[in-house]
């Protein structure tokens, strides 16, 4: 059994537009096949090498659900440990992302200094990353210090900052920006998936809803509250007032994802990301907990009986954003495509502003 999987999203395309989506997924269900019956120790141990893409945040969220599950507190010192492993973690998958995949995206070499950068934040444990590796990484990303790029507070100041093209994240923002202006004939007034809350009401929203209203499964997809949501950078930074005039800009959501991400990696470099994180007990002696991740909220809930974990669920943002009905699709049904070429461009596009944690293949389901 692949301990991956990957994603499929089928296409099909009719009269210059994207007339039908099917989203499918091959990701095995991991934590029922492969943790359930373990103790905790072997949690412990099993659980960060299981996951390859963000194996932090899935360890803090393994070890404060068990925590909670055995009715333990929950400490705040616990919760600090877990929230600087999970910064430390965000700042790498959102540099690998800006400084060595968008310019390849852009078919661009990356520089040796964004090589460099990207590469100092193996240094996962948060005290381990020096002021110089974060003034590097912002260097490299952005062409200016963290804070100053912070500054940028208005559409026409971002816009400058795209224009001028200082960095390979800004050629690639500006690219998705224009593709995205290109698109006048979308209809703006199509309801859009709603957006989880931000970092500070993650975790009183992750609190409740394994009781009551996160359902789902492998055949029809995670919701919250009987619809599909998106996480991730948006979700948390949409009352963001420069991410606000971006969502009014757009066709689409695609422009703001990405700069969202770009926000987040400026705030964390500049002392000022925000990590949720928390756990609490539910009855029988079963623990939830969640994470607020790189990708998106993150969900581990075990039942323990006898020293080992008899059931074990995990919810991943890649759950969340592509539910068969959710983000993806709400982005690409009907928006315009003169053929197969375009569809998939544009498919490609929305399947990178929400960063799946598994292999995302495009294919045509046209006869």
């Amino acid at each position: 059994m692949s301990l991956e999987g990957d994603l499929r999203i089928g296409l099909r395309v009719n009269h210059g537009r994207i007339a039908e989506i099917r989203i499918g997924s091959t990701r095995p269900d991991v934590a029922h096949a492969l943790l359930t019956g373990r103790s905790r120790a072997e949690l412990h141990a099993a659980v960060p090498r299981l996951f390859s893409v963000c194996g932090r945040s899935q360890g803090a969220a393994s070890g404060l659900a068990w925590a909670a599950a055995a009715g333990e507190a929950i400490e705040p010192e616990m919760l600090a440990r877990s929230g600087e492993a999970v910064a430390a973690e965000i700042v790498r998958e959102l540099a690998w992302r800006v400084l060595l995949d968008w310019p390849q995206w852009l078919d661009e070499r990356p520089d040796d200094a964004a090589v460099a950068a990207a590469r100092s934040t193996l240094a996962v444990d948060a005290g381990a990353r020096s002021g110089a590796d974060a003034a590097a990484i912002a260097r490299s990303a952005f062409g200016m210090d963290a804070g100053e790029w912070l500054a940028l507070r208005t559409l026409s100041e971002l816009d400058r900052w795209l224009d001028a093209g200082p960095t390979a994240a800004a050629r690639f923002v500006r690219g998705i920006r224009d593709d995205d202006a290109a698109l006048a004939d979308v209809d703006r007034s199509r309801p859009d998936v709603v957006l989880l809350d931000s970092a500070a009401a993650a975790a009183e929203k992750a609190s409740e809803p394994m009781t009551s209203d996160i359902e789902g499964d492998a055949d029809h997809g995670t919701t919250w509250r009987g619809a599909p949501a998106e996480t991730g950078a948006l979700a948390r930074q949409h009352a963001d007032p420069l991410i606000g005039d971006l969502l009014r800009r757009s066709a689409m959501r695609v422009p703001a994802r990405f700069v969202a991400r770009l926000l987040e990696l400026a705030l964390f470099l500049d002392g000022r990301g925000l990590v949720a994180v928390g756990a609490r007990a539910l009855p029988s002696g079963a623990g939830i907990a969640w994470v607020e991740n790189a990708r998106g909220l993150l969900v581990h809930r075990i039942t323990v009986e006898a020293g080992r974990a008899c059931s074990y669920r995990i919810v991943a943002p890649t759950d969340w954003n592509f539910h068969p009905r959710g983000a993806v699709a709400a982005a690409l049904l009907a928006t315009p495509a003169e053929d197969r070429a375009e569809a998939a461009r544009r498919a490609l596009r929305v399947v990178r502003s929400l960063d799946p944690c598994v292999a995302c293949h495009v294919e045509f389901d046209d006869a």
